[in-house]
């Protein structure tokens, strides 16, 4: 198929590639700038006809003047591999190239934010569908965890179970992906005195509404999985460290002008997590297994040497500062040890109602912490 060029969008924008990959040319399929070339075709127009369809391997050369610019690195394309995912060039626009092997000149749409047609094996819904180059496929589809890029979103409704064109924004810029082909991007080592920061949101709420985000991201599993979390945060220590080192900070900070809300059993704090259920009549399944609010994990070998001390940590450092209690709950929720079923409760009640106990599981055995009043130890 090929498309018209008055019926794109106005943003469309094509331009002319030397694709030196020898496998058949797709309308709409995805192609990556060759990053490792040392080849390169001249533009001069003395050297290179964009305008022909017959192979022009013949006019490369495999040299570049020093101090020049290696035009292959904007003008060789190739199938998306495992070391150009991250240099997405475009998709194949129509012309008399497609259908026909590489090596040759094609036109390609850029990614600009325009929509164009991109070959894709995906069950498209319109402004839902999000489509992806992969190493060593020829059409847009899944993102997948690895050696792959989301580029697109569908803005038409179609299943392309088998490999057809659909209408796509292609806009690789709506989607996070800092990586080169599976290798850490790096920062430079020549200032090590300074702090170093990548990605930086500095906003100012003026208004008073009722809720106000620098950054929200919802995500929604639908076919079961992810057991190793829906966001994931890792922090490498290669070195000797310094100072102490954390994977995520949240600060609360309030400022010379700021005053704390009255809420009552709810606190003010830098962290904030909950386990939901919906409101509907359809009540979900429970009881299938644990549930947590807060799940903390230490896998440390200590086999040859352990660090000092291990645990779960509140530091205090000045001396103005007070901590004012170890857990809070709401005096409202506290169950009573009456209730059926082992760990049905949180805080059970003793006989007499004074002490309370806070059920705490070593190795499934059920243990408690007993707390109550002055009165209620006084009493016991």
């Amino acid at each position: 198929m090929s498309t018209p060029t008055w019926g794109l969008d106005p943003k469309a924008r094509r331009i002319s590639v030397y694709y030196f990959g020898t496998s058949t040319i797709y309308e709409g399929m995805p192609v990556c700038y060759d990053n490792s070339t040392t080849n390169w075709m001249g533009v001069d127009g003395s050297k290179i006809d964009f305008t022909t369809t017959a192979s022009t391997a013949s006019l490369e050369s495999t040299t570049t003047a020093d101090g020049y610019q290696n035009e292959g690195k904007f003008i060789r394309v190739e199938n998306p591999n495992a070391d150009n995912v991250s240099m997405f060039a475009g998709v194949v626009a129509g012309g008399d190239h497609v259908g026909q092997t590489g090596p040759r000149a094609i036109d390609i749409y850029i990614p600009n934010g325009a929509v164009v047609p991109v070959r894709t094996d995906s069950n498209c819904l319109i402004d839902q569908t999000i489509l992806a180059i992969t190493t060593g496929s020829q059409e847009l589809g899944v993102p997948l965890a690895t050696d792959s890029r989301a580029v697109a979103i569908a803005r038409e409704t179609v299943d392309r179970g088998t490999a057809g064109l659909v209408l796509a924004e292609l806009n690789p810029s709506r989607f996070i992906f800092q990586d080169s082909g599976g290798t850490a991007l790096s920062i430079d080592d020549a200032d090590t005195t300074t702090a170093s920061l990548v990605n930086y949101i500095n906003l100012n709420f003026l208004g008073s509404s009722t809720s106000s985000r620098g950054l929200y991201a919802v995500g929604q599993l639908n076919g079961g999985g992810s057991n190793y979390g829906m966001w994931k945060f890792r922090t490498y220590i290669n070195a000797q460290m310094t100072s102490t080192v954390h994977t995520l900070c949240a600060n609360l900070h309030i400022k010379d002008d700021g005053k704390l809300v009255d809420a009552g059993e709810w606190a003010s704090s830098p962290l904030y997590l909950t386990v939901e259920t919906e409101t509907t009549t359809t009540q979900p399944t429970l009881s299938g297994g644990s549930i947590a609010a807060i799940y903390v994990g230490y896998y440390c070998d200590e086999t040859t040497a352990g660090p000092a001390n291990a645990y779960v940590m509140h530091f205090n450092n000045h001396p103005s500062y007070n901590w004012d209690g170890l857990l809070r709950f709401g005096a409202g929720d506290l169950g009573d040890s009456d209730q059926a079923g082992t760990g049905a409760h949180v805080i059970g009640f003793d006989g007499d109602g004074d002490i309370r106990k806070i059920p705490v599981l070593i190795d499934a055995t059920t243990y408690y912490i007993l707390v109550g009043t002055a009165a209620a130890e006084t009493d016991d």
